[in-house]
């Protein structure tokens, strides 16, 4: 999983942000490291299609996907859950996007790993074949001593 956490230097809520997302990440069994981006130009801003700081991206995926917002060198506000306006994403949104990647990765590694569990059955289905037809077919070489 990629952890990014996006910033313009001197952003009053970018520790509030990071120690939200640590406390997100803990529970994970992989230790997830966070890259924090520094946001220095319009330039980057615009390259990166920062929406202002703090954002923090899963896997390159906003926690609290806003299109509407503008692109620049800014301050980001959030709305928590009673609807007050915060200076970071609340935990709880940062909570539900982390919970959602591991899903869909578990997901992804359980359905990969059936695939990889169907392929060696099959194959050791095909060589406990083969040896019953007298070894014609079998990757296994016939051996020396018959």
């Amino acid at each position: 999983m990629e952890v990014q956490l996006l910033v313009v230097e001197g952003c009053p809520h970018q520790e509030q942000a990071r120690r939200d997302l640590e406390a997100a990440l803990r529970g994970s069994i992989i230790e997830t490291p966070i890259q924090v981006v520094l946001v220095g130009s319009q330039d980057d801003a615009e390259f990166l299609r920062f929406p202002g700081s703090p954002t923090i991206r899963i896997d390159g995926e906003d926690v609290d996907p806003r299109p509407d917002l503008p692109v620049g060198l800014a301050c980001r506000t959030y709305r928590d859950a009673t609807g007050k306006t915060v200076g970071s994403p609340p935990i709880e949104r940062i909570r539900a996007a982390v919970e959602a990647r591991r899903r869909g990765r578990l997901r992804t590694f359980q359905r990969d790993g059936a695939g990889l569990v169907a392929a060696v059955a099959r194959e050791v289905a095909d060589d406990e074949a083969a040896d019953e037809e007298g070894g014609s077919g079998s990757a296994h070489p016939p051996d020396a001593g018959r």
